[in-house]
């Protein structure tokens, strides 16, 4: 092959160009899938999935110089990694509203309560006050009750127990603590159902296993490679720990009668096997139907100690996912400032059966 000027194209662009473009597509194809079930595929879940665009960057010049007949494979290259990898969301059109529809605003967040100061508490009030939500959800909420969050909820129905506040103008109805048990250590979740209209729709907030100790298992191989095959065992684990506990929400979501919203840190993006055991109970994630974007909810606090004022997330671990009752007008992500997680908000309509 000739470029513009009748010199021959080096193989080896060639051949670099469709290796790249090959693992993309081996990417892309893991990530639908369900990329977790190997290692490797759910360490990449946790990576800036942008640095896969770096190569094509490189590629998009050399392909500029030597062979311009080549140059959209870079740019396809590009693509690939910019909206199946990083998950771009972009609603082909809004859900049209079903006559007798009841409008519900839900607001979910890891509040990380008590760890980035005074003035995080008062930037969890102004989101609050920024977006109305009618239903709350709050994990990692700790003692947020006895301070000024608590005098904040005196006039709403709350729910709390350990880590979980679920706060709400309408009616709650008492709560339950739910067993979710992973390789015989104990965590949970927090049931309880709320009155919308005449429906009754069941709440579970929900915050599963951390990944982080798997990945810095991980990162500690850096100064002992003999240790790669352990931590590699660790993270599996890891990964495992999150997949007992869905199934066990599965189990308890499935006895449910009537609407479902379940709200809260998955700790798993979308692409993992947690959201699609979700999904397999018909629920549906409400940025996936009605947000526009990459709506990423963490990484924004782990940039921030190397780029200070760099506000920028990479992960979407926090999700709304919600029975068929309830379709998504709009979603999408709040503030960087209080928390190591952002907020979701999501303007859903409950549609009467």
């Amino acid at each position: 092959m000739s470029n513009k000027t009748g010199a021959k194209t080096p193989v080896w662009l060639i051949s670099l160009l469709i290796a790249y473009g090959t693992l993309l597509l081996a990417l892309t194809a893991l990530n639908r899938f369900g990329a977790d079930r190997w290692w490797f595929g759910a360490l990449n879940l946790y990576l800036p999935q942008a640095v896969w665009a770096i190569p094509a960057l490189v590629l998009t010049v050399v392909t500029w110089k030597m062979a311009r007949r080549l140059l959209w494979a870079p740019l396809l290259c590009i693509l690939l990694v910019a909206v199946p990898l990083m998950d771009l969301c972009l609603p082909l059109s809004a859900p049209s509203e079903p006559p007798g529809y009841l409008p519900v605003r839900v607001l979910t967040w890891n509040i990380k309560y008590g760890l980035h100061g005074k003035g995080a508490i008062q930037e969890i009030i102004n989101e609050i006050e920024r977006n109305h939500p009618a239903i709350l959800f709050f994990q990692d909420a700790g003692d947020a009750m006895s301070g000024p969050l608590g005098a904040y909820f005196k006039t709403w129905n709350v729910r709390f127990d350990g880590q979980y506040l679920v706060a709400s103008k309408l009616p709650l109805e008492d709560l339950k603590i739910l067993a979710l048990p992973f390789f015989g250590e104990e965590q949970s979740c927090l049931r309880t159902r709320v009155r919308i209209g005449e429906t009754t729709v069941t709440l579970f907030d929900v915050h599963l296993q951390t990944p982080r100790h798997g990945l810095e298992a991980l990162r500690e191989t850096k100064s002992n490679p003999w240790d790669l095959p352990q931590a590699i065992l660790n993270f599996e684990n890891n990964v495992a720990a999150r997949l007992t506990q869905v199934r066990e929400l599965q189990s308890y979501i499935s006895h449910e009668q009537g609407p479902v919203i379940v709200a809260g840190d998955l700790n798993s993006p979308d692409a993992s096997q947690v959201c699609a055991a979700l999904r397999g109970l018909a629920l549906h994630d409400a940025f996936a139907e009605g947000g526009t974007g990459y709506g990423y909810t963490y990484g924004h606090f782990l940039l921030q100690h190397k780029l200070p004022g760099v506000h920028i997330s990479w992960m979407r671990l926090d999700h709304i996912m919600m029975s068929s009752q309830f379709l998504t007008r709009n979603c999408q992500v709040g503030s960087a400032l209080a928390s190591d997680h952002r907020p979701v908000i999501a303007d859903l309509m409950l549609v009467h059966n």
